[in-house]
């Protein structure tokens, strides 16, 4: 084949994409130009962006393994350097019988003393060469993981944001700490989309799942409003930013992962999911917590009864209005009893008739002396609580409270402002060397010092989350009595029963129904408009 007609493609790999020193832009450039002085035309390019070779071998490479498939629609690859394209011996191997059996030409822009480099297979002492070559990238490259992987320790121990991959819901900014140096620490992330808005897209997961939203319910709520995923989240933090992938999807190891992850509070985490400690046991941070401790561990209980569901067999007698229904004599808690009908109707002497009723009935034991205990039939309760609930709460969307932790520096800035004024007294009497050396404490200190002066105190603060179903929805949904009786008792249901005052009357001129109150968002917004036209 002539040079003319050869068909060249050109292969980018980098570990991470921020690293603007080995920018894709850059490999392009150096490919694009040896291949202009070797001659023939690109066909194609292999873009592999955040993939280490070190733990990927070339045919795990996507769009690598796309070429590498078809060896007919080319006969040159170009790369940037011997790294970008493996850092293992075994690989280098791989990848040379495979160019030897197709006879293709694996070509590098940068070679030994900074020349392209030309691997010639039909030679035994090229194939030498390039496995001496590969055995050197493959040292440089464990060296960088273990320089890597030290640098990251020490940033840990000292509660810094190491770098990698960005939570979902955090974003990296500079911050300056206590100890008067500055580093990364993940910050709250926000934005005025909110379906880019990730910090309050986790809390909105969070609240759902207190909920008792499963997995696949929350799953397809993230679909259903185009919330951004975990990897154009990370793409659009990147530097500079990268392209949206639309093929990006959402999936339930994501969501499972995400809700358990203690990152979300702030907790530097390992791969094995533990979390990291200082040497008293305490978790270190390496950012903003998006939810309080509490809100935490009403997570995880909540996720545990999704893992394990209702234990033991659901017991028929439950009672289903425990907690909601009293006593309008005694206020105490009405209980399930069962009596006999007799002949004639209650009230009538004669032979029971072996039909049994079921009752709520207060027990009377603190009534007064003479006064009867109070019953009334439990079907007509049961109708008469769920046509009151489904009127008052029935068209309102449920919501769910999320804590959020307050911050507190007044104890820092006391410190701080012990430590100025120490260093400035110290610095009248040093010259030379140690007073350079105050000065850029004093200068640390009071940045420090004057950032957490705008803002000493950010009290804690609740942020309510509307779900995505109705009261009414979620009744009908409910599969037993008992979810029922904790949606009443969540919406702060009470119902009293009162003596007759009649005799036989309908069950719902006996009862009082009250809820907790619930605001309507839209009437509240009116309701707050006038009270400020009013000023």
């Amino acid at each position: 084949m002539t040079t003319a007609g050869l068909r060249i493609v050109g292969a980018v790999r980098i570990s991470r994409y921020t690293d603007a020193s080995t920018s894709p832009e850059v490999q392009e450039e150096t490919v694009t130009a040896t291949g202009a002085r070797v001659g023939g035309t690109f066909v194609g390019w292999a873009r592999d962006l955040d993939i280490s070779a070190l733990k990927t071998t070339p045919w795990e490479r996507e769009e690598l393994r796309y070429w590498l498939d078809r060896p007919d629609e080319w006969d040159v690859m170009i790369w940037q350097r011997m790294d970008r394209a493996v850092r293992s011996m075994a690989d280098m191997a791989d990848l040379g019988r495979y160019a030897k059996k197709h006879g293709k030409r694996l070509i590098f822009a940068s070679g030994p003393g900074g020349d392209k480099l030309e691997l010639d297979f039909s030679s035994p002492m090229s194939e030498l060469i390039m496995l001496i070559l590969a055995f050197a990238a493959q040292l440089e490259g464990q060296t960088i993981m273990e320089r890597n992987q030290g640098a990251a320790a020490h940033l840990q121990s000292m509660g810094r944001w190491a770098g990698g991959m960005v939570p979902y819901g955090h974003a990296p900014g500079r911050h300056v700490f206590p100890d008067g140096n500055e580093g990364w620490w993940l910050f709250e992330h926000k934005d005025t989309d909110p379906t880019r808005s990730t910090a309050e897209i986790r809390r909105a997961m969070v609240a759902r799942a207190i909920a008792g939203r499963t997995y696949s319910e929350i799953l397809r709520w993230l679909e259903e409003m185009g919330a951004i995923t975990p990897e154009n989240h990370r793409a659009l933090l990147a530097t500079p930013p990268r392209e949206i992938d639309p093929e990006s999807r959402w999936g339930l190891t994501s969501v499972r992962d995400m809700l358990l992850s203690p990152i979300m509070r702030g907790h530097i985490v390992k791969k094995d999911g533990t979390v990291v400690r200082d040497a008293e046991g305490a978790p270190i941070l390496q950012g903003e917590p998006l939810i309080d401790d509490s809100t935490w561990y009403t997570l995880q209980e909540a996720l545990k009864a999704l893992a394990t569901g209702p234990k033991g067999p659901r017991r028929k007698d439950g009672h289903p209005l425990l907690g909601i229904l009293v006593c309008g004599v005694c206020d105490q808690n009405m209980y399930v009893s069962w009596y006999s009908e007799r002949r004639g109707g209650r009230g009538v002497k004669g032979k029971r008739t072996g039909v049994k009723k079921e009752v709520f009935r207060c027990n009377g034991k603190a009534h007064a002396k003479g006064a009867p205990a109070l019953s009334i039939g439990c079907k007509d309760v049961l109708a008469y609580v769920e046509e009151q609930f489904l009127a008052h709460m029935g068209p309102f969307k449920r919501t769910q409270v999320i804590r959020i932790g307050g911050v507190d520096h007044r104890a820092e800035i006391a410190d701080l402002e012990a430590d100025v004024e120490e260093l400035s007294a110290r610095l009248g009497q040093l010259r030379g060397p140690a007073a350079d050396a105050v000065v850029t404490q004093l200068q640390a200190r009071s940045d420090r010092l004057e950032a957490l002066r705008a803002e000493p105190v950010r009290p804690p603060r609740e942020e309510v989350v509307t779900l995505d179903n109705t009261w009414a929805d979620d009744w009908s949904a409910a599969d037993d009595a008992q979810a029922r009786r904790r949606m009443l008792a969540e919406a702060g249901v009470r119902v009293t029963v009162h003596p007759p005052a009649r005799w036989r009357p309908p069950a719902s001129e006996r009862l009082t129904f009250d809820v907790g109150t619930h605001v309507d968002p839209e009437q509240d917004a009116l309701e707050d408009v006038r009270h400020q036209e009013s000023l």
